[in-house]
């Protein structure tokens, strides 16, 4: 794991870490690769976001429940997960994020697994992800795919992404500079999401996706964009520059209508009642 000593991101690894001891403590890691084996396969989420963007013509959505951002302290909300989550899909949202981890996001597994029992559209468990043992964990909640920082996990990289992958998940990697698309690429990323917002110093820097994805061969990786989008405009933007779908978050759960606001993205008409 690379943390700069500055890193912003250092008091939620510590707060994780302390979580996963005590997880580790209740069940090994051999205990519950043990119980993998058990679990229904996988909805295809890579699969699913490539067939949506094939039927559109457009960016697919994933839309991201959560109950607060390290990002913006004053985000700070109580998630309906079941209702909502069927609102999102019943919208058109191909595909759905759930944030777990507690402190930062304020999520957990039992979140996840609520909204897996109310859809069928695949999940990402949207962690800090440090430990293979939460690959395991997010497998054992109901989730389709995790995302892996390349700028946390550096040259473990690899190692995550396979380790995801033997678990029939399909590993989202995170990206933010030149150097991180290539480190992505080199570890054998065929899905890999360009971030605006560096995960340090918490920065959003609108404009990195557009000077990113253009980096990316689309004939070999299906690029996702994250990081400060909400609208229709920067659908068609990111959209122009290869993007074939979007991570939206706090655009959504900020607002009072969060289907609203998917519907708005994707350009869906409401009927107004006379």
């Amino acid at each position: 794991m690379i943390l700069p000593d500055q890193s912003l991101l250092k008091p939620f690894i510590v707060q994780r870490r302390d979580q996963l001891a005590k997880a580790k403590a209740r069940r090994s890691l051999g205990q519950i690769q043990g119980k993998v084996g058990d679990m229904p396969m996988t909805r295809g989420f890579h699969g699913a976001l490539a067939a949506a963007f094939k039927a559109g013509g457009a960016p697919a959505v994933i839309a991201e429940l959560k109950g607060g951002s390290p990002f913006d302290p004053s985000f700070r909300t109580m998630v309906p997960y079941k209702p909502l989550a069927e609102d999102f899909e019943a919208v058109g949202a191909a595909a759905l994020s759930v944030a777990v981890e507690r402190q930062a996001f304020r999520g957990s597994y039992s979140d996840l697994a609520t909204v897996r029992g109310a859809v069928g559209i695949p999940l990402l468990a949207q962690d800090i992800i440090f430990d293979l043992y939460q690959i395991i964990e997010a497998r054992l909640s109901g989730a389709d795919a995790v995302m892996l920082s390349a700028a946390l996990l550096g040259p473990q990289l690899a190692e995550f992404r396979e380790r995801a992958a033997s678990v029939a998940m399909d590993p989202l990697v995170q990206v933010h500079t030149p150097e991180e698309v290539e480190a992505a690429l080199a570890a054998g990323a065929d899905f890999i999401c360009v971030t605006n917002r560096d995960i340090h110093t918490f920065e959003l820097k609108p404009g990195t996706c557009e000077a990113l994805i253009p980096l990316i061969p689309p004939e070999k990786v299906l690029v996702v964009a994250e990081g400060g989008l909400g609208t229709a405009a920067d659908r068609d933007r990111l959209g122009a520059v290869g993007a074939k779908a979007l991570l939206i978050g706090t655009a959504l759960m900020k607002d009072e209508d969060p289907a609203g606001v998917l519907e708005q993205v994707l350009g869906i008409e409401t009927e107004v009642a006379d």
